[in-house]
């Protein structure tokens, strides 16, 4: 579902909270999942990301949030920059749905995407989980990258790519 309300930015945003305390605990200090919250995930960065054509999905699972995802469309690729799912609704195929969803939507020729042919993430390389889920799910590491992210914090990231695939 696309995140569209004031509502819906204000859910996202708590579930990021949730999600990277939880999940990035053992990744990153305290200090600077704080920082990267405020910088990408807080209300106004939601809003501002937005307004600069980030389209946020929120991953639902009977109806009640379990996730969510973030895509921006590049000129010959789209670019995931989230995909998250609480730790209670992890295993359960939600990551699987997300792709599905995005292979559908750039598959359709009236919606004028046929020239996107891949999907492109960044992943920190600490993060063996989220790297056996995309390779798992057909994503390729394409390169190493070290980003300086301000406020003295670098993220070491593995670029992955992986074909977006045609429905049949």
């Amino acid at each position: 579902m696309p995140v569209a309300t004031e509502k819906q930015i204000i859910e996202v945003e708590e579930a990021a909270y949730n999600v990277w305390h939880n999940y990035y605990r053992d990744i990153f200090s305290k200090e600077q999942i704080d920082y990267m919250l405020e910088k990408y995930q807080s209300r106004a960065a939601l809003k501002k990301q937005m307004s600069e054509g980030y389209i946020y999905y929120m991953l639902l699972s009977d109806m009640e949030l379990a996730g969510y995802m973030c895509l921006l469309v590049q000129s010959n690729y789209i670019y995931l920059s989230r995909l998250y799912i609480k730790a209670e609704f992890r295993r359960q195929g939600l990551a699987k749905k997300a792709l599905c969803h995005i292979d559908s939507v750039f598959n359709n020729p009236e919606l004028g995407f046929s020239h996107i042919k891949k999907i492109q993430l960044r992943v920190e390389r600490d993060n063996e989980f989220a790297i056996n889920v995309y390779e798992h799910l057909g994503f390729e590491k394409v390169r190493a990258e070290d980003r300086d992210i301000g406020g003295g914090f670098v993220c070491r990231d593995y670029v992955m790519e992986r074909l977006i695939t045609p429905m049949n």
